[in-house]
């Protein structure tokens, strides 16, 4: 019987200064450089009025280091030049056709989930850079694959 009450002692001991688990990772820190991959629409929404889903959920969206691409099912993909700038606050893109660029906008990526606010427009300082507001364009996007 002793021996077991010390056992029990022992082992709370014991077990009193174990170490910690290792913390999870964070997904808030995802590499706002990485978008690459497939996407699908969660919301489009114009001048704060959210879209008919049937405007945007028959489209997937392919982004490569440079290039977006909005293609509808069964539909050709047509991809736009795009530039990302991580370092401004909040990150910043651009889309262009050809050598000329017509959208500017600003991103963030959230736990897979990318929201893209934009102005049609030439010029990098127009861009918005409130999510909360009533941005011109907002598209959110969730990940399919890599």
């Amino acid at each position: 019987m002793r021996a077991k009450v010390l056992f029990v002692v022992v082992s709370v001991a014991v077990l009193g200064f174990a170490p910690a688990p290792l913390p999870r990772k964070d997904r808030r820190g995802e590499d706002p450089t990485d978008l690459t991959g497939v996407w699908r629409f969660v919301r489009c929404d114009t001048n704060g009025v959210p879209d008919k889903p049937e405007t945007f959920t028959e489209y997937r969206i392919e982004i490569t280091r440079d290039q977006i691409a909005f293609i509808p099912r069964g539909g050709q993909r047509s991809p736009l030049g795009m530039t990302l700038n991580p370092a401004a606050s909040p990150p910043s893109f651009t889309w262009s056709i050809g050598r000329e660029v017509n959208y500017v906008g600003s991103y963030r990526l959230e736990r897979g989930e990318l929201t893209m606010i934009f102005v049609i427009s030439g010029r990098l300082e127009d861009r918005p850079r409130d999510f909360t507001n009533k941005p011109p364009f907002c598209y959110v996007m969730r990940r399919v694959s890599r």
